[in-house]
């Protein structure tokens, strides 16, 4: 491993952690300073041992008994700073936790989606969970300890070295062949420690998935199949994690041969002083505490080093996340009641594939109903995406109007002007009232109710035993999807916001409800632009124009609506 670099590396990020590890760096201070007194206090135990030990030999029981008090004294002083540590580093580590976590957290939800959506979700919450632990144990826990260590290494060198000088110097010179030997392991450990890490991501996805899809797994018979996936992955898994322990078990125990090593002489080295009668017994007692002493910061230092690169490559991937672009966004906007929208030349592909929207131009007035449809696949969804700014046009501009000839291009910050129902179940576990409140934060229970009885949902709502306080499942397990749909609609009629976009909303709903929903939206009360996406005839009853997407175009469907109600057909699926 090249050192120059490996510094860069701590110095990047030493510099990337700062603004978070900068306000617990009072506590950190104070479990140092717990630290450098415990290094300390080991010292002193050694001479308090020396001399409780020569004392008794000497029949001087009184000063033994001093000593032996002493002695005590370190070893119970010793055991509630452990405890007074332990307690404020569980506080530091948890709460410096959630502020690296609330950090990336925060860095996702600015991110753009296309990019994040790359990432699954099981991978994410690994980032999120392991890799942050990853950094916040080295930094609470082992940077201290190594600067106590240091303290340690020198106190105990210098009261060996003035006891015995050449016993001192031999056990010095044994002490950094650890250290030495734990760099020649280091390279091949951060390779393992980010596979290890990868292989964890794969097996949490399939897990969350799986949970997340136990219907289907069940319906298809998959139990077999997908219990023998994750064994799979599991052994894969455990590959990685027995070759890492492998290799850092090979290293401790070069290590550790090191360190007893280093006992070893001292003992014989004790032996022989003693049989010369240069020492005492009780400097034979000091001689074994304090050879230890000077190598046990050795040896933690080696041991340390594969916690520093388990940080280092944990860093790394975190460090990724925040390469995601950012959304595009805008200070501030006015405050608008009445919004239209507008396509110019707008085109779109995904990555490496066929366009999906071709040089598209549109324009939806204020207060316009309007329906898009068109066959599954032509790209409804990546419209709605384009005006959500949850996608960027590859070509052309996708503004937001207003009625005095206002153009604002669509960010995230134009989101505040739009409420949205998308396809499926989007509902949260938590009770109705809160998913529904969703909407905006600060409504009433009142608001809450009218939009519920908006969305046809008040009925059902008020047959539960709880009312608004039911509590629902994750993906509204307990309601019906019909019933989900309707708190979603209700969500959206809640925020009342000049733009509104249906995504396939009334899909799971009866025709009579649906037309109830329809004739809601249509009589929300405020000058609200609607563009519903639909595949059902009942939905382009209550809309004034009707727009068609086909082979990457769209196209104004002059007089549907019209012909539609003139021959009231009698089909419920537009082709």
């Amino acid at each position: 491993m090249n050192i120059k670099s490996e510094i860069l590396k701590i110095w990047e990020f030493a510099g990337w952690i700062k603004p978070e590890i900068k306000p617990f760096l009072p506590g950190l201070a104070v479990i140092l300073l717990i630290d450098v007194l415990g290094a300390l206090i080991s010292v002193a135990t050694a001479i308090a041992s020396k001399n409780m030990v020569d004392y008794a030999i000497d029949e001087k029981l009184e000063m033994a008994g001093i000593a032996g008090a002493i002695f005590a004294g370190f070893i119970i002083l010793n055991m509630l700073m452990v405890v007074l540590e332990s307690l404020l580093a569980l506080r530091i580590s948890e709460s410096f936790s959630n502020v690296l976590r609330q950090r990336f957290f925060k860095r996702l939800l600015e991110s753009e989606w296309l990019p994040l959506s790359e990432y699954h979700s099981g991978d994410l919450i690994t980032r999120l969970t392991s890799d942050v632990s990853n950094i916040t144990n080295c930094i609470i826990n082992s940077i201290p300890s190594i600067l106590a260590l240091g303290v340690q290494l020198v106190a105990s060198f210098l009261t060996l070295l003035y006891f015995e000088p050449k016993l001192a110097i031999l056990a010095f010179i044994l002490g950094p062949f650890t250290v030495v030997l734990s760099r020649l392991w280091g390279r091949k450990l951060k390779h393992l420690q980010v596979k290890v890490q990868e292989s964890e991501s794969s097996y949490r996805s399939y897990m969350q998935e799986a949970i997340q899809n136990f219907i289907i797994i069940k319906s298809f018979r998959m139990e077999r199949h997908n219990h023998d996936s994750l064994q799979s992955l599991h052994e894969n898994r455990m590959k990685w994690i027995i070759e890492r322990n492998r290799i850092t078990l090979a290293a401790n125990n070069v290590m550790s041969l090191g360190y007893w090593i280093g006992y070893f002489l001292a003992f014989g080295w004790g032996a022989v002083r003693l049989s010369q009668k240069a020492i005492s017994f009780g400097t034979m007692t000091a001689f074994l505490q304090l050879v230890q002493q000077v190598q046990t910061p050795f040896l933690g230092l080696a041991r340390t080093v594969p916690q520093i690169i388990t940080m280092i490559a944990s860093a790394g991937r975190l460090m990724e996340l925040e390469k995601i672009p950012k959304e595009k966004t805008v200070e501030r906007l006015p405050i608008l009641t009445e919004v239209g929208m507008n396509f110019c030349k707008v085109s779109f592909k995904y990555t490496d594939g066929e366009p999906v929207l071709d040089k598209i131009s549109t324009e939806i007035l204020p207060g316009q109903l309007v329906a898009l449809i068109g066959p599954s696949g032509e790209g409804k969804t990546t419209l709605v995406r384009l005006l959500l700014a949850l996608l960027r046009p590859s070509e052309g501009k996708v503004y937001f109007t207003d009625t005095s000839d206002g153009r604002y291009e669509a960010s995230a910050a134009t989101r505040e002007w739009v409420t949205y129902v998308p396809q499926g179940n989007t509902l949260f576990s938590g009770t109705i009232r809160d998913n529904i409140r969703s909407g905006r934060t600060d409504a009433t229970l009142a608001e809450i109710e009218n939009a519920a009885r908006s969305a046809c949902a008040w009925s059902f709502i008020e047959g539960l035993p709880q009312g608004l306080h039911t509590v629902i499942g994750e993906h509204g397990l307990g309601l019906s999807e019909g019933q989900a749909q309707r708190i979603a609609i209700a969500r959206a009629f809640l925020k009342k916001a000049p733009v509104m976009i249906l995504d396939e909303a009334t899909s799971a709903l009866d025709m009579e409800t649906e037309m109830d929903v329809l004739m809601a939206i249509k009589n929300l009360g405020y000058h609200c632009t609607c563009l519903v996406i639909t595949h059902r005839l009942t939905a382009l009853r209550i809309c004034s124009r009707v727009l068609r997407i086909h082979d990457g175009k769209v196209m104004e469907e002059k007089g549907m609506i019209n012909s539609i109600m003139r021959n009231e057909l009698n089909s419920n699926l537009i082709y």
